[in-house]
């Protein structure tokens, strides 16, 4: 798992790659607190999320990035996520992530 952040305009993009499994746990520990760290920091009213390059997704990671997503909230910004692709878009699906942000395809 890697990830790389972009900020520009009050907009924090997060691109994330590979698998997204149990196995790389202190990876999405690490990024709950860099997000975090960054929304306290900056004056960010859109975050982004970018699954473009993101080959798989265990419940692990769904724990994540609800994680990520009430920070967000908290802070009174909107999260949309970004090119899932049809293995992460069912379980999105499944858990009715679209209820709650916005998944771009």
């Amino acid at each position: 798992m890697a990830s790389k952040f972009r900020i520009e305009n009050n907009e924090l993009v997060i691109y994330v790659s590979g698998s997204l499994t149990f196995h790389q746990h202190q990876e999405g520990e690490q990024l709950v607190h860099q997000v975090s760290a960054l929304l306290d920091k900056s004056e960010i009213k859109n975050v982004r999320m970018n699954f473009a390059d993101v080959l798989r997704m265990d419940s692990h990671w769904l724990g994540v990035l609800i994680r990520i997503l009430r920070r967000v909230k908290e802070k009174n910004a909107d999260f949309i996520i970004e090119k899932p692709n049809n293995d992460i878009s069912r379980l999105f699906d499944m858990v009715e992530l679209n209820r709650i942000t916005e998944i771009r395809a």
